[in-house]
């Protein structure tokens, strides 16, 4: 069974064989919290809401969701919602977390709970991630690795503009000890993300040009279908490689998919949404019920299963990355 049919299964089973109140520890049970999801407009969210709607159902919570896409008119719902008195915030801050904390203290000073997901937004009280960063940068190494043999030069490909987290791995890329001595990183280009055929030429002639280039990372979305491109179009399939940025999948695009097909690139998920979705609702309850987050390993139920807590960075780690190849592609593909 597709694995990502396999875990929407899952999900309805859980939604189904949930009641209108839930049993705590102790047996009792407990009044019913409103968790508010601030998700954005693209499909990515329908899968994290699939999950928050299966864990709040399971839990016997009220799940409010709002669509918001830049930052003023996050804050302004944020601002609402905690004119309602709901009992958890929980949003995703893209690429601006920093507009996000002033308003995600004030709703914990209002005694609500304020969580981020999909990424870190300083101050929350615990932002719900798929993984670390340097889990996510080492599985890209490790996929280009497999794909040159473990030798042979190397480029880090970033651009921008970029959100915080591209920041965060190619910091953490250019900071980790060589893990395959015989890999030399050569160098950081950038992209300008746009996608057009201006961007898809330069890194064509990059290809061509450097002769001694055998693989590149593409950290950005927009990058990881620009680089098997390029290296189509230079002439090098099977001499220069590509891992990327899958995003959050499965199920993986089908653009992407040809390039895994092709052997021009080899793709890193961050994570399920769906899971994703499921272990923020069941977060932002346990803040709501005045919990606090300790280091150490969590049983979060349903699809999730354990999570784990790291405190330095207050982060609840939801998976670890899933590495695309030719020889697992059709599992995950819708």
């Amino acid at each position: 069974m597709n694995k990502q049919l396999a875990a929407m299964a899952t999900l309805v089973a859980t939604v189904a064989g949930a009641v209108a109140l839930a049993s705590t520890s102790s047996g009792a049970t407990k009044a019913p919290r409103t968790i508010a999801i601030v998700r954005g407009s693209n499909g990515y969210y329908d899968d994290v809401l699939t999950g928050a709607k299966a864990a709040s159902a399971a839990l016997g919570d009220q799940l409010r969701v709002e669509t918001a896409d830049d930052p003023e008119t996050q804050i302004s719902v944020i601002k609402s919602l905690i004119k309602k008195h709901v009992d958890a915030i929980a949003v995703d801050p893209t690429d601006h977390p920093k507009a996000l904390k002033p308003v995600l203290a004030q709703a914990q000073a209002a005694g609500i709970a304020a969580l981020s997901f999909s990424g870190s937004i300083q101050g929350s009280s615990v932002s719900v991630i798929n993984e670390g960063a340097a889990a996510y940068t080492n599985a890209l190494l490790k996929a280009l690795a497999a794909e040159m043999g473990g030798k042979g030069a190397y480029m880090v490909v970033a651009c921008r503009p970029a959100n915080a987290i591209v920041h965060t791995w190619l910091n953490t890329i250019e900071s980790t000890p060589g893990q395959y001595p015989q890999m030399q990183r050569i160098g950081v280009v950038y992209g300008d993300d746009s996608g057009n055929s201006q961007e898809t030429a330069r890194f064509t002639h990059l290809i061509k040009t450097h002769q001694g280039l055998r693989g590149l990372i593409a950290l950005c979305p927009t990058e990881a279908y620009i680089v098997p491109q390029a290296i189509s179009k230079a002439g090098k399939v099977g001499q220069v490689f590509a891992a990327g940025d899958g995003q959050n999948c499965p199920p993986v695009d089908p653009q992407l998919a040809t390039y895994v097909r092709q052997g021009t690139e080899e793709l890193v998920c961050e994570g399920v949404p769906t899971k994703l979705g499921y272990a923020t609702a069941w977060a932002a309850d346990y803040l709501a019920g005045g919990h606090t987050f300790r280091p150490g390993k969590y049983d979060v139920g349903g699809p999730v299963g354990t999570v784990h807590y790291f405190a330095p960075n207050k982060e609840l780690r939801v998976g670890r990355p899933l590495t695309i190849t030719r020889a697992n592609l059709d599992k995950y593909t819708a």
